[in-house]
C-alpha cells in the first residue's frame, strides 16, 4: 500500500510539472470552464424566474445542488479525467506500457496526468456555493464545514469509482467511451442540474442505485439546506461516503478482473 502510494505521488509530482509548462493553456481553460457553467447557471435562472421555484427548490438552493456536484466533478476532473480515456490507451496499444513497468498497472493510470479544466471548476463551485451559502442564511456548526469537506471528496470518489467500473467494459470490447458518456449524459440531465424529488420513483432508483450518481451531491444537500425530514428516503444524505467506498472496492475488483481478460490490439 506504502509502495503505491509513493509511486503514485512520484507519478502525481511529474504530471504537474508537465503541464506548468503550458500556462496560457491553464488561464484559457479555467476561462473556458466559467463561461461554460455561467451558461448553465444562467438555464436555472430563467427557469427560476418564470417559476419561482422547482418543486419547493429556490434559486440559490438549486446554485448550492448543482455547484455540489461541480465541486466533485472538478476535483475528480483534476486528477482522473483520463479514465474517460482507457479506451484509446488500450486501442492505441499504449496501455502495454503500463504492464512492462515495475509497478501497479492501477497506480500508474490513475497517476499518469492531471487536467488544469479541473481547477475552473473547483474555484468556480467554492466562489458559487459561498454565494448560495450567504443568500439562504444558513448557519452551520464547525462540524458540518468537516462534513462538507468530506462529501467533496466522497462527491469526486463516486464519480471517479463510477467512470473506472464503466471504462473498464473496454477490455473486454475495445470500446467504453460511448457507455461512459451516456451514463455522464443521463446524470447531467437528470441529477446535476434539477432536485432529484422532482423525479418519478424509476429515475430517482437508476441514479440512487444502479447509477448512483445521486450521492454527489442531492442526498448530500439535504443535510446542508436542511431537507432531509421533507423528502422520501431523506436519511440517505448520510450515506454517500459508504457508497463512495463501496464504489471503490467494486471498481478495483473490476479492474483486477479486467486486466486478466486484456489482450494488447498491437498498435
Amino acid at each position: 500500500m506504502r509502495e503505491n502510494m509513493t509511486v503514485y505521488l512520484a507519478l502525481l509530482r511529474a504530471a504537474v510539472l508537465a503541464r506548468l509548462e503550458y500556462r496560457a493553456d491553464f488561464l484559457m481553460g479555467i476561462a473556458g470552464v466559467f463561461i461554460l457553467n455561467a451558461g448553465t447557471l444562467a438555464t436555472s435562472w430563467v427557469l427560476l424566474s418564470r417559476f419561482e421555484n422547482l418543486h419547493g427548490w429556490l434559486f440559490w438552493e438549486i446554485v448550492f445542488l448543482y455547484n455540489l456536484w461541480l465541486l466533485g466533478h472538478g476535483i475528480r476532473a483534476i486528477f482522473f479525467r483520463h479514465i474517460n480515456m482507457l479506451e484509446q490507451f488500450i486501442v492505441e496499444g499504449t496501455f502495454d506500457q503500463l504492464l512492462t513497468r515495475p509497478a501497479n498497472p492501477l497506480v500508474q493510470f490513475l497517476g499518469r496526468e492531471v487536467h488544469y479544466l479541473g481547477v475552473g471548476d473547483v474555484l468556480l463551485a467554492l466562489t458559487m456555493l459561498t454565494l448560495s451559502y450567504q443568500n439562504l442564511h444558513l448557519d452551520w456548526s464547525w462540524w458540518m464545514f468537516l462534513w462538507f469537506a468530506l462529501i467533496a471528496l466522497s462527491s469526486a470518489i463516486v464519480e471517479a469509482a463510477m467512470t473506472l467500473l464503466l471504462a473498464c467494459t473496454s477490455f473486454f470490447t475495445t470500446r467504453s467511451r460511448a457507455i461512459v458518456n451516456a451514463a455522464s449524459l443521463f446524470s447531467w440531465g437528470v441529477v446535476q442540474q434539477y432536485p432529484l424529488d422532482m423525479f418519478n420513483n424509476v429515475l430517482r432508483g437508476i441514479v440512487t442505485i444502479i447509477l448512483p450518481f445521486a450521492f454527489m451531491n442531492y442526498y448530500p444537500s439535504l443535510l446542508f439546506l436542511g431537507k432531509a425530514d421533507q423528502v422520501p428516503f431523506g436519511f440517505l444524505t448520510w450515506f454517500a461516503p459508504v457508497v463512495a467506498l463501496i464504489l471503490t472496492l467494486l471498481a478495483v475488483r473490476m479492474w483486477n478482473f479486467s486486466i486478466t481478460k486484456y489482450q494488447s490490439t498491437g498498435s
